[in-house]
């Protein structure tokens, strides 16, 4: 008997990496068991995707459910159990673990609530015995719910080492890779609030050696899914010098707490081709708290001004709609965030999903959310729904003008010439933008976002008097715009300046008037950008 995964990724290409599924398909080869994967996205249609599985004529079906491709898993069930009635077809994932009283237990046989690929091996095992299909976290019966105990992640068997992932494994692919399982805190918005608070690893004989398979395969980017990579800073050490050693060229991603940075650390990560994702959340106290975190603005900011330093890329997360958030709430968190020069900016409505403390605690706070996945917020008493459309606004003004923009390194003297707040900018910005738009026909997909910036910053200093301001803060722009287009394309823009490096360099420090006042002459000067094989940068003038 072949038992048969499915699972449904958001599209083709490198964000197509279904690491649920070979889990669960490497630990039923492990114990002996046939298995096939049947990889989908999106993008393809649940009702054939159903029809050609049923072709198979399976016997066991198991499907790997996320928030995300709930709607598609549905409709693909739905179809399938038409197609194959007596069938034994079975769910998982972080779906059915967060909330399994949604699933309709009429039109599958079990449910695996937790981690799976023990309990599967159990139920498979039981099923083809004949015998009921029972034990922790295996459901049956919704009203008797059970989890999964947590395996022991050095008795797993590797999906990577066994060659399973190898279709996912092209030339430049992103891939989704696992150190440690589990969280030691309890934020009330993220379902690690509910798990076990332990902390696991695995070993790191199989880390290295699925690093050498990963190096091997000329992979691109490793997203490392441990919740907060430097919670512990020697293992954390021990490991970025693995990468250091034997990663070559391969970016990678981190999560981590800013608060758990120090120097030592910081020298580590900028010794690697790597990004961090810091979830900032808010800068409230009061939001924070609520939230079970604690937050300490000016520590927080040095900890963070570490990888400017040091030249390493960031980006922080934002929520809007906590509990006790508010609209001004969220508008002096954004500002707070631009103005630490993070490389990027990930804002997301409140999710309540299900099992987390917040989606707990939404009536006594008076959240209204939407009941299906994704579980966002509608409105609160201290946001309500007009207000969250305008910060929904603001998300998209910062993900265009900011961070596709990529004006994490002048934003802030924007700011300054200008006398406005960070979030006031982008609110202008987005009326310019649907000006814009509407004049020249074109879409938010089809403009050049550095040529919209110029001209939308040149048409509000124009307008708020501050022109004498415009030929240092467009050549400012123009510096740090033509860096990121080299980084981004990988190709040698030239660039046009109204003042020299040197001198521009003194804007870090100084302000536009104390500027003016020891630059008063302007000397035009275009430069072509090049990037060294050791990644310095040479910038050649034009005569």
């Amino acid at each position: 008997m072949t038992i048969h995964l499915v699972s449904c990724c958001l599209e083709e290409g490198n964000l197509s990496y279904p690491l649920g599924a070979l889990c669960i398909q490497s630990s039923l080869l492990a114990k002996g068991h046939a298995c096939v994967h049947h990889p989908f996205t999106l993008a393809d249609d649940p009702v054939k995707a159903a029809h050609k599985v049923a072709c198979e004529h399976g016997e066991v079906i198991g499907l790997s459910v996320y928030l995300w491709n709930r709607e598609w898993m549905d409709r693909f069930l739905s179809t399938l159990t038409e197609e194959l009635p007596g069938a034994c077809i079975f769910a998982g994932g972080p779906e059915a673990t967060a909330n399994p009283e949604s699933f309709d237990l009429n039109l599958l046989s079990f449910l695996v609530v937790g981690e799976g690929e023990e309990a599967v091996v159990q139920a498979i095992s039981q099923w083809e015995e004949g015998k009921e299909v029972q034990g922790n976290g295996l459901v049956t019966d919704l009203k008797h719910l059970s989890y999964a105990p947590s395996p022991q992640l050095s008795e797993l068997s590797s999906p990577i080492l066994q060659g399973l992932a190898d279709p996912f494994l092209t030339e430049g692919a992103s891939v989704l890779w696992e150190m440690t399982r589990g969280c030691p805190f309890h934020c009330s918005f993220c379902f690690e609030s509910r798990g076990q608070r332990s902390v696991r690893h695995f070993p790191t004989e199989r880390l290295e050696a699925e690093l050498d398979y990963l190096s091997a395969h000329n992979v691109g980017e490793i997203y490392v899914l441990d919740p907060t990579f430097n919670m512990d800073k020697q293992r954390t050490l021990a490991l970025l010098s693995l990468i250091e050693a034997r990663s070559g060229e391969i970016h990678f991603v981190f999560e981590i707490r800013a608060e758990l940075l120090d120097k030592q650390l910081a020298d580590a990560f900028s010794r690697i081709n790597c990004s961090l994702q810091i979830g900032l959340q808010s800068s409230d106290p009061a939001v924070l708290k609520q939230a079970n975190r604690s937050f300490f603005p000016d520590t927080f900011a040095k900890r963070v001004n570490l990888l400017n330093e040091r030249g390493i890329p960031f980006g922080l997360d934002l929520i809007i709609g906590l509990p006790l958030d508010s609209l001004q709430a969220f508008t002096k968190s954004l500002d707070y965030a631009i103005g630490l020069k993070p490389s990027n900016l990930d804002i997301f409505p409140l999710s309540l999903l299900p099992g987390t403390l917040v989606a707990d605690q939404a009536q006594a706070f008076g959240i209204k959310y939407l009941e299906d996945a994704p579980y966002t917020i509608q409105s609160s008493p201290t946001f309500p729904a007009a207000d969250i459309r305008k910060a929904l606004v603001l998300k998209d003004a910062a993900d265009l003008f900011f961070t596709q923009g990529q004006a994490g390194m002048w934003m802030g003297k924007l700011c300054e010439a200008l006398d406005l707040k960070a979030h006031q900018v982008l609110n202008l910005f987005d009326s310019y933008l649907a000006f814009y738009l509407k004049k020249s026909g074109q879409s938010r997909e089809e403009i050049d976002i550095f040529s919209i910036q110029e001209a939308f910053v040149r048409s509000l200093m124009k307008k708020l008097g501050k022109q004498a301001y415009e030929p240092a803060l467009l050549s400012y722009m123009e510096l740090h715009q033509g860096i990121a287009f080299l980084q981004t394309f990988q190709e040698s823009p030239t660039i046009r300046l109204f003042y020299g490096l040197d001198q521009l360099s003194e804007l870090d420090r100084l302000s536009f008037g104390a500027f003016l006042d020891r630059f008063p002459e302007q000397e035009e000067q275009e430069y072509v950008i090049q990037a060294q094989e050791d990644g310095q940068l040479l910038f050649i003038p034009l005569k």
